[in-house]
Parts: C-alpha cells; sequence; structure tokens
C-alpha cells in the first residue's frame, strides 16, 4: 500500500490565533457567563413595562381626579410631569427608578466580573497567559458590558411598545426609543464607574459596595436638595441629574444631558485602561 505524495504525513500546524480572535474568545465568554442573570432582567424588564402600562386604563381617572391636589414639589420629582397622563404614569412607574434599576444593576454586575471578578476567581492569569494584552482583554470585558446593557435594554423597549398597545398610552416610539437611550447611558456611567473600580480595587464587595453608594447618594441629591431653593445648584452636580433632567417619554431626546451622560461613560472607563495595563500587583 502507497501513500499518495500529495497527502502530507506531517499533523497540520493550528494558525496562531490573532489578537482578533483573541478579542471574540474573551468577549464570547463574558457574554455567555451572564446569559441567566441577562435572561432574568430582561423578561422581568419587559413583564415590568407591559404591567405599568396595562395598569394606566383602570386607573387614569383616578389620577386625573387628584393629580390637582398633589404639591408641586410632587410633580418636580418627576421631571415636571403630571401623573395624571400616560408619560407622567410611565415615567413615574418606570422610568423614574425600576427601568435604568435594572440597566444599573446590569452593568455593574457585568462589569465587576469583568476585573475584580477574574482577579479573586484565580481566572485572570489563565487568560492573559494566552499572550492577549491587558488592554485587548479590558476592551472584550468593556464590550460584554455594554452588551448586557444593550440586551436587558431592548427588552425594556419591546416591553414599553407593548405596554403602549395594551394600555392605548399614545406614547410616540421615538419617545419610547429616546427614554431607554437615557437609560442606557445612565447605565453605562455606573457600569463605567464599576470596571474602573474593578481594574483598581481587585475586589468585587468593594466596587460593588462603592458604585451602589454613589448611586444612592446621587438619586437622592438630584431628586431632593432640587426641591431647596439654596440648594438647587448642588442637586446638579452628581451623575444622576443628567438622566433626572430628561424626562424622554414627554420631551424626547436631550442632546446636552445624552452627551454628559456618554462623556462620563467614556472618560470615567477611559480611567480603567489607563491604570489596569498598568497595576503591578494583579492577582489570579
Amino acid at each position: 500500500m502507497t501513500t499518495p505524495s500529495s497527502v502530507s504525513l506531517t499533523p497540520a500546524r493550528a494558525a496562531p490565533a490573532t489578537t482578533a480572535s483573541k478579542w471574540r474568545t474573551i468577549y464570547t465568554r463574558a457574554v455567555a457567563d451572564k446569559t441567566v442573570l441577562v435572561s432574568v432582567l430582561a423578561f422581568y424588564g419587559l413583564a415590568m413595562a407591559v404591567g405599568v402600562g396595562a395598569l394606566w386604563p383602570p386607573l387614569q381617572e383616578t389620577f386625573a381626579a387628584i393629580a390637582g391636589k398633589f404639591p408641586a414639589a410632587f410633580d418636580a420629582l418627576l421631571g415636571g410631569l403630571s401623573i395624571a397622563t400616560p408619560a407622567g404614569w410611565m415615567h413615574a412607574e418606570l422610568m423614574s427608578l425600576m427601568g435604568p434599576g435594572f440597566l444599573i444593576a446590569m452593568a455593574m454586575m457585568s462589569a465587576v466580573s469583568a476585573t475584580a471578578g477574574e482577579e479573586q476567581d484565580r481566572t485572570l492569569g489563565l487568560v492573559l497567559s494566552t499572550g492577549v494584552t491587558r488592554t485587548t482583554f479590558l476592551f472584550a470585558k468593556a464590550a460584554a458590558m455594554v452588551t448586557h446593557v444593550l440586551i436587558v435594554a431592548a427588552a425594556l423597549f419591546v416591553g414599553m411598545l407593548i405596554a403602549g398597545r395594551v394600555g392605548g398610552l399614545g406614547i410616540p416610539v421615538l419617545d419610547s426609543l429616546a427614554a431607554t437611550v437615557n437609560m442606557i447611558l445612565i447605565a453605562l456611567v455606573y457600569g463605567a464607574i464599576a470596571l474602573t473600580l474593578g481594574a483598581t480595587t481587585a475586589d468585587r464587595r468593594l466596587t460593588l459596595s462603592i458604585t451602589g453608594a454613589l448611586l444612592g447618594v446621587s438619586f437622592i441629591a438630584a431628586s431632593f436638595l432640587g426641591l431647596v431653593d439654596s440648594l438647587v445648584w448642588l442637586s446638579k452636580i452628581n451623575f444622576w441629574y443628567p438622566y433626572m433632567a430628561s424626562p424622554a417619554l414627554a420631551e424626547g431626546l436631550d442632546w446636552g444631558n445624552a452627551a454628559i451622560m456618554a462623556g462620563l461613560a467614556v472618560g470615567i472607563g477611559a480611567i480603567a485602561f489607563t491604570i489596569f495595563p498598568r497595576r503591578k500587583d494583579l492577582r489570579g
């Protein structure tokens, strides 16, 4: 028996992994690692949006009757919207805290796993031993965090569209889209904070605690300091204000505030890309 000369007996060598393929592998694994959490938040986000919209028909007459009795401060907390309107109702129940809260939680959990989680789980060294640079690693993780937020945001957006049909809200699709973009941007701000803190502290619990505290303080400051004339200026100096000052469901996208949130997300995230590649005490 002879062997055809055209067939090589030497095993073919696998092509060396390129930077792009390494990036894709890290990104794909990072996205897949949060499949359960993303699915749960997307499902509940969609269901919550539909539920809030479905409650509008039976409640609208009640709100119309009592809205005039609410103090002006109440409408101020809703971005100047009256709860007796569909946009005010959806803003109060969905956009003021719960909707962005879902996305922020998703961004924080994804971001903290990207850096501090990898170090504490002692898996970072294994990934970096493949020759991937720290910058490429962090880019892949940051992209996965954005993907997680976008998936949950898409579910919320679909939920709002269904809510509009179910509840007869009459809110334009573009305004629902603008409100979704606002939620994405504020989520990415806190995601960038968590990413940077995780890349700096390498401590999952500390990162979540500090980011959560910043979120709480920012929300309280933006919501309540503005009710006192002498403290209005102070209410604007925090991460939450650009989001709260943009009731997009009624007014569409405020490009100025959107640019501020995008700038904060990019600027704070850039700090992580400055610190992480230079750290000399990486664990794992």
